[in-house]
């Protein structure tokens, strides 16, 4: 399992507590809100291959 695929099942998983969380006006909502955006900011700054460092 690579990054961007853990991302997407984090944006998944927070999309799918934030929906039942706000129809059950439940505090899970929050979480689920978190995970979206933690999966968001990971899939943002993933690095797309190997980095080569001048010197």
């Amino acid at each position: 399992m690579g990054v961007k695929w853990f991302a997407a099942g984090l944006v998944a998983l927070g999309l799918v507590l934030a929906l039942l969380g706000l129809q059950a006006w439940n505090p899970v909502a929050f979480v689920g809100v978190a995970l979206t955006l933690l999966g968001g900011v990971v899939l943002a700054t993933r690095r797309r291959g190997p980095r080569r460092d001048k010197a």
